[in-house]
């Protein structure tokens, strides 16, 4: 591990800075015993992780170990980062999230408890494993009816916000986005007449945003995307990537919320398929635009897309959509 006067490169100085903010006023800190090591890079295919930021891990005297995330600058237009550790704050004091212990949006930065090698990030098997499936639930019920984070939106105005920042940067879609956009507009509109609550959601709740303890416990990560919305967003978004097949996913409802039904489960599955597209024209537009060529943005953006494609063709898609 580097210390405080060893960086180098860019992103290391960047890190350095970070640090000595984050410690100023701190008690009992000796900055020269300090150190730091890059634990986390984006991977944005199979997984999608660490795409928006890198993690640093800091390590203080005494055994106490931190989580530094600086955020790269080409996910900027995508991103509130006063919102985003704001609801961080939130979830941490539910106990649903690591301790955020110091922020900065000016600088895309902010400093977590890290949470030891008892935990570890969740991979697609972790999302159908019963276990964590169960303390998914009862954290969502946790959150759901938790403090508001002062942001109401919705998937839907997320795709419109992206298509209009594509088209505006000349981003080339695919051969059928029409088709693809003009069913997700009937699923809003559905959705919208059939009606929905407002409470908090995460927004983004893939298997990288999970950390998983010891005995299956979880928290939730990356709050980037949190607002208060129809918390079936989150149960949709958890389903499309956990369960392909609908008994699994039923089972997760009823487990949430006591009852499963069809138009429960529809209104899960066309949150997925939402989801997928805004992913999709988001990952498009940093293909476009950014510098690092080493993130397979175009790959997850094909990825995302053929599974809204798929979904949108599957025979039930309409039966669905009218039972909404």
């Amino acid at each position: 591990m580097a210390r405080l006067g060893d960086g180098a490169s860019r992103e290391e100085l960047r890190v350095e800075e970070c640090i000595v903010l984050a410690m100023q006023g701190r008690a009992g800190i000796d900055l020269k015993a300090l150190s730091y090591a890059h634990v986390a890079g984006p991977v944005a295919s199979p997984m999608h992780s660490g795409v928006d930021a890198d993690g640093w891990r800091v390590d203080v005297a005494g055994g106490t170990s931190l989580f530094l995330k600086l955020y790269a600058d080409d996910t900027r237009d995508f991103l509130d980062l006063d919102a985003s550790f704001r609801a961080a704050g939130i979830a941490a004091d539910a106990g649903l999230a690591p301790k955020l212990l110091w922020s900065a949006p000016p600088l895309g930065a902010g400093l977590w408890d890290y949470q030891g090698t008892a935990w570890r990030s969740a991979v697609f098997d972790d999302s159908c494993a019963r276990g964590v499936v169960s303390h998914v639930s009862s954290a969502l019920r946790t959150l759901h009816a938790g403090v508001s984070f002062g942001r109401a939106r919705n998937v839907f105005e997320t795709v419109e916000s992206h298509v209009a920042l594509a088209t505006a940067r000349t981003v080339r879609l695919p051969a059928d986005f029409d088709w693809l956009l003009s069913n997700v507009r009937d699923i809003g509109q559905a959705i919208h007449a059939a009606g929905v609550d407002q409470q908090p959601c995460h927004g983004d709740l893939i298997a990288s945003n999970l950390l998983i303890g010891p005995g299956d416990e979880v928290a939730f990560v990356d709050w980037d995307e949190a607002c208060d919305s129809d918390p079936y967003w989150d149960l949709g978004m958890y389903m499309v990537e956990a369960f392909p097949f609908d008994p699994p996913a039923l089972a997760m409802l009823e487990d949430y919320g006591g009852r499963a039904d069809a138009r429960l489960l529809a209104r899960c599955r066309f949150y997925g398929i939402a989801g997928d597209l805004a992913w999709a024209v988001r990952s498009l537009i940093l293909a476009h635009q950014t510098t690092r060529v080493e993130v397979e943005y175009f790959k997850y953006a094909q990825w995302r897309a053929l599974r809204c494609r798929v979904a949108m063709h599957d025979p039930k898609f309409e039966q669905m959509l009218r039972t909404l």
